[in-house]
């Protein structure tokens, strides 16, 4: 297996904070052997059929826009196309998952059945940018860094409103609450109007609020981002010609720190950090110099 650093990079194998080198590139080695492992291995226990598994070129559309946008064109993950476990309205994701715990984070990827033979779904999804929205998660798997990561795979989109607005949610967990509170309100209206006591709408009326003020907080918020994210960005301008890619391959607080430095402050750290950490050693070398 090849371990040259700029090679490793276009295919996204990025090093996460709490890697060595030794974990690095035995992630590298497992993942380059990823189907492998997936279909041979006794303890691989897929939901997807044989048949589910898409060529080697199913990718190949969505890395003019990865590769653009982030420098990555990972060949080395498997696509699926299945149902499985997927809403009516839900496209497909991107599994984040060790087979055991002896064996590094990999990823593969599940598109519904219907992008076999379409481009699109619904109306709104494309399977070019829905491939390269899952993609930009594959390449920041191992950074765990939830604050900022719907950011970086909703600019895969061709639709600015999208790149603006889609990070809103930060997870999963945040839809689904959102969801179970607008639940709770109406059975709660609906429950009043049964019991005929309706003294207690204007009592519950102080409920609807609450909708109104989560979605207030996570546009404050969504705001905050896209401008620390955008001052991140101007401070590595000043260090490197592909400051885009370097900032996809910050972390959380890495990205918070550095919007509030100096260019000449980030330099200093990631010259202390790489003397300690492999990560700055494989980042200083393909970005600094």
């Amino acid at each position: 297996m090849s371990h040259d650093f700029a090679f490793l990079n276009q295919q996204g194998f990025i090093p996460g904070p709490q890697e060595t080198e030794e974990s690095f590139y035995a992630r590298v080695d497992f993942c380059q052997d990823l189907l492998k492992h997936l279909t041979h291995e006794a303890n691989a226990e897929l939901p997807f059929e044989a048949n589910d598994l898409a060529s080697k070129n199913s990718l190949d559309e969505a890395f003019s826009l990865t590769d653009a946008l982030y420098g990555i064109a990972p060949k080395w993950v498997p696509l699926f196309f299945s149902n499985y476990q997927l809403t009516p309205w839900h496209g497909g994701c991107a599994w984040i998952f060790q087979l055991n715990e002896h064996t590094p984070d990999a990823a593969f990827l599940q598109l519904r059945n219907h992008f076999r033979d379409s481009p699109s779904y619904l109306g709104i999804y494309q399977r070019k940018e829905l491939i390269a929205h899952e993609l930009a998660h594959v390449g920041r798997l191992m950074l765990h860094s939830p604050q900022f990561e719907e950011y970086f795979a909703y600019q895969t989109s061709t639709h600015a409103w999208r790149r603006w607005l889609g990070p809103i949610v930060q997870s999963s967990t945040e839809s689904l609450l959102f969801i179970l509170l607008l639940g709770f309100i109406l059975i709660a209206d609906l429950a009043i109007l049964g019991s005929g006591n309706y003294s207690f709408i204007q009592a519950n009326n102080w409920l609807k609020l609450l909708p109104l003020f989560l979605i207030l907080l996570a546009f404050i918020r969504l705001t905050i981002r896209h401008f620390t994210l955008r001052r991140c960005l101007k401070q590595l301008k000043g260090l490197t010609s592909w400051p885009y890619h370097l900032l996809y391959r910050l972390d959380d607080q890495e990205i918070k720190q550095f919007a509030r430095w100096t260019p000449s402050e980030i330099k200093k750290f990631i010259e202390n950090a790489s003397q300690k950490a492999f990560r700055w050693q494989f980042l200083k070398k393909l970005y600094l110099y």
